[in-house]
């Protein structure tokens, strides 16, 4: 199957489609003078999969929460973000290190799980660390066990110092963060909850953005990306994957071609913290061979809801579907459908929801 449209045809729009005006990022107002370099280091993973018990473990967890962190980063802010890995990989400690030095990222956050019997949240710099780290420090602890609280009773085992090798092997201000303990009973089952690591990912962002100075995106808000390649995307054989675009929104995107005899829909999978009002937005890339009305599905509190998209025009930015009243979970939130007499290949890359 070609990753390229089926034809090069002139740009049309169907009567029903929703308009090419897109919701923009959050404001932002950073007291740097750049775009932030926030490098994320999902501990353990692969071969090391960190510590074990109650049927979980950390290399995972850490995954989560990072992918989470940068999500909600990236819909909030105007921010690069980097991480040390974005799969079940091994990576060493050095290699982590040198490889946030050498992109010259203006902070690094490692994001770990605890273990020995404890219970509750710590956070911790170098022995010996710089003004910013001590700074950065301050800010995630903050606001990461505000967030967490906000779900449930979490215990602060306080801000300490450590000589790990990726605080003191960074050259710029470093921070790493135990997240509970996977072998104690109550921090487990947070942990198993998809609303308390949404909360853990939420806590790490604002404390992120509180450091650099950045507006918007504060207090009761909430916004979170999901994108094709997360395992949080699921779709059958019939969706590909495609780099051919460079309007996507990360890596690559999903296609298909139309159907007009089953629905054969992609899903987003999504924890909405609380039942209530959410924007709905899509990113897409566009071209004269997509598909001119795309039913997109929303999973809203009172049923499914379509918005049908014409996808050859106003792709390459996030585009608003509406606002829809969801239920609080974690589940199938958003679908893409191939049930569509429109022509040209319908295009599934990544979804925001957002309050």
């Amino acid at each position: 199957m070609s990753p390229q449209p089926i034809s090069r045809r002139n740009l049309l729009r169907g009567a029903v489609v929703l308009g090419a005006a897109g919701a923009g990022l959050l404001p932002a107002a950073s007291a740097f003078a750049a775009v932030p370099k926030i490098y994320i280091d999902p501990g353990h993973g692969g071969s090391d999969p960190g510590a074990i018990g109650n049927g979980l473990q950390e290399k995972a967890l850490t995954l989560a929460i990072s992918l989470q962190t940068r999500d909600i980063l990236k819909a909030n802010w105007s921010v690069d973000v980097r991480m040390s890995r974005t799969t079940d990989a091994t990576v060493s400690l050095s290699g982590r290190t040198s490889d946030a030095n050498a992109w010259g990222a203006d902070i690094f956050v490692s994001i770990h799980i605890n273990s020995g019997g404890g219970t509750g949240f710590e956070s911790y710099r170098y022995t010996s660390a710089s003004a910013g780290s001590v700074r950065l420090q301050d800010n995630l602890h903050t606001k990461i066990l505000a967030a967490t609280r906000a779900v449930a009773g979490v215990t602060d085992r306080g801000k300490k110092a450590a000589n790990f090798h990726v605080l003191r092997e960074t050259t710029m201000p470093a921070v790493l963060t135990e997240n509970l303990f996977i072998d104690t009973a109550y921090d487990a089952g947070l942990l198993k909850r998809a609303d308390f690591i949404t909360a853990t990912a939420n806590g790490h962002a604002q404390g992120i953005a509180a450091y650099f100075g950045l507006g918007g995106g504060g207090g009761g808000s909430f916004s979170t990306i999901v994108d094709n390649a997360s395992s949080r995307f699921t779709g059958s054989t019939g969706w590909a994957a495609s780099t051919w675009s460079a309007q996507k929104y990360d890596g690559d995107y999903r296609y298909a071609t139309p159907n007009t005899t089953t629905s054969d829909a992609a899903w987003y999978k999504v924890a909405v913290p609380s039942a209530g009002n959410y924007f709905v937005d899509v990113w897409h890339p566009s071209d004269a061979g997509y598909n001119n009305a795309t039913p997109y599905i929303v999973a809203t509190s009172g049923g499914n809801q379509s918005v049908v998209v014409d996808q050859r025009t106003g792709g390459g930015a996030w585009r608003n579907l509406g606002s829809f009243h969801l239920n609080a979970g974690d589940y199938n939130a958003v679908g893409i459908s191939r049930w569509t007499t429109g022509t040209g290949y319908v295009v599934a890359d990544a979804v925001r929801i957002r309050k």
